[in-house]
């Protein structure tokens, strides 16, 4: 195996799973997503494992040239916590900090339009046609691990997310295959991430964006707004082949929750060392989840944004939004 590519506390060690010591709300997951400009391919997958609640998850979902997404998310009972593998996906680490392959083969529902998400998402699931997915693809890491917290937390904000937590950027290669339409992906830029620990889903407002630009540069930046009216903030922006921590992360929208909004993303970043970053671009999906507990839910607008200007770029990102359920 090689040497460790990290840049922070996490080495090969973290790449395995961990002990849950019997906590209820333990939850360990990983998490990849990617875009491809010239396929107009993107996906989010997730595997995550529940063992004190009795129950493993996953998801997969693919953003498709002309606007509709394939989407799968279920749940499957299990106490284990070995491995990441559910509903058909799986990770598998092959190069602890630098390679991992990507395999998923189940049934995805062809979504023409994601807004109807946003209400009755189980109705709309049903009734839309089953296709055949294939996934199988190498991520290979292009920076090293970090983390965005100093004590490790998924996010700089109040809400609890897990306690141990570091995210890489790098690039997917491989076929996927949705029904009988097959793209082939080369190199196509890619973040992933792996947390565990209690977590605990809340309700508020907030904005993530995971952005990869022409030139290079990639950016990962989270802000949530606090009871207090302050914004805390999160990232890292990798340029140049070094890490640049984030400063400051505003996104100017007036977006409240709602199934589909006709508003540009517009977002400003600054980092250590670094020009400001200004991002201008239009929305080419957007996908309205919900996650909701007993007494309350968070709208999150996932979206892949097409950015605008001289140098261009793309990106995946998410509005949160507490909502009435």
């Amino acid at each position: 195996m090689s040497a460790p590519f990290t840049a922070c506390k996490y080495g090969a060690d973290a790449e395995r799973t961990h002990d849950h010591g019997g906590v209820r709300n333990y939850n360990e997951s990983v998490y990849v997503n990617f875009l491809d400009p010239v396929t107009q391919v993107g996906g989010l997958l997730r595997v995550g494992n529940r063992p004190g609640l009795g129950y493993r998850e996953a998801s997969v979902q693919l953003t498709l040239p002309g606007g509709a997404i394939a989407f799968r998310a279920g749940r499957e009972q299990s106490t284990s916590n070995a491995d990441f593998a559910s509903q058909g996906l799986e990770f598998a680490v092959k190069d602890p900090t630098r390679t991992l392959e990507i395999r998923y083969e189940r049934s995805v529902a062809r979504i023409a339009t994601p807004a109807l998400m946003a209400d009755k998402p189980k109705r709309v699931l049903k009734n839309s046609p089953a296709e055949d997915c294939v996934i199988a693809l190498t991520w290979e890491a292009t920076s090293p691990l970090f983390d965005t917290a100093e004590d490790g937390d998924c996010t700089p904000g109040s809400s609890v997310i897990a306690a141990d937590h570091y995210e890489q950027f790098g690039t997917v290669t491989g076929e996927i295959t949705v029904g009988p339409r097959s793209w082939r992906l080369t190199g196509a830029r890619s973040m992933r991430d792996h947390s565990w620990g209690p977590r605990e889903w809340s309700s508020f407002t907030g904005e993530w964006l995971c952005a990869y630009l022409a030139d290079g540069t990639s950016i990962t930046a989270y802000a949530e707004l606090e009871d207090s009216g302050a914004r805390s903030i999160g990232g890292m922006v990798h340029f140049a082949g070094n890490l640049h921590p984030i400063t400051d992360f505003t996104v100017y929208t007036d977006y409240a929750g709602e199934a589909t909004w006709s508003g540009r993303y517009r977002a400003v970043v600054q980092a250590e060392g670094l020009p400001l970053i200004p991002l201008d671009g239009t929305i080419r999906h957007l996908t309205p989840v919900t996650q909701a507990t007993e007494d309350r839910a968070v709208r999150m607008a996932q979206m892949t944004v097409d950015f605008v200007g001289p140098d261009g770029g793309w990106a995946v990102a998410e509005f949160l939004r507490p909502i009435r359920i």
